[in-house]
């Protein structure tokens, strides 16, 4: 079922009870003393209006929630087009290669952290929010980017890389970061 008729169907329940509730505090207390009557009706007009407002405003959460605003990679993916920006990325993603192919765990290292620059710099130039690329990743879809497991693990290697002492990177785990940077960026569109 769904939730709208769900919540329908709550809120009917609710009335209804309330309305029997009403007119059960109106009856009683009309024969003890007609001032308390008033008091009751009183008392189950605001429970009803408290309870529809509160309903009111979990449905409007509800509907409002789909507007919420998400950032939408195919379509910029379809307006795709070759520019300057995407022959400096292509560039720069093969110099990094040619470095991670001098095979010394130095180049290895700065690849893996070049390419993770690279990356943050290419979401920030798509104008993904957010202050670091943690933030930046967190803002897109798995839908949207096939590769996103792959590039939020290449980042965990990179961090262990930069803020872990001792942190070892071989070769092997080097390379394969660096698949996992050359992936996301293929679905980016810009390699």
């Amino acid at each position: 079922m769904e939730i709208i008729t769900i919540i329908k169907w709550i809120c009917i329940v609710i009335v209804i009870l309330l309305a029997v509730g009403f007119v059960f505090a109106f009856f009683v207390g009309w024969f003890y003393h007609p001032f308390m009557a008033v008091l009751a009706v009183v008392k189950w007009i605001c429970i009803v209006i408290t309870i529809l407002l509160a309903g009111g405003f979990v449905f409007a959460l509800y509907k409002g929630w789909s507007y919420h605003p998400r950032y939408e990679l195919e379509k910029r993916k379809a307006k795709k087009i070759f520019t300057l920006r995407d022959a400096v990325t292509k560039e720069h993603w093969e110099s990094i290669v040619r470095k991670f192919s001098l095979g010394t765990p130095e180049a290895a290292r700065a690849a893996v952290i070049e390419a993770d620059a690279l990356a943050d710099t290419v979401l920030k130039s798509m104008e993904i929010p957010g202050t670091h690329l943690a933030d930046r990743l967190s803002n897109l879809e798995p839908e949207e980017v096939a590769s996103l497991d792959r590039v939020w693990r290449a980042h965990r290697t990179r961090n262990d890389l930069v803020h872990t002492p001792g942190f070892a990177l071989t070769a092997k785990e080097a390379q394969k970061t660096l698949e996992d940077y050359e992936a996301f960026l293929k679905d980016l569109g810009v390699l």
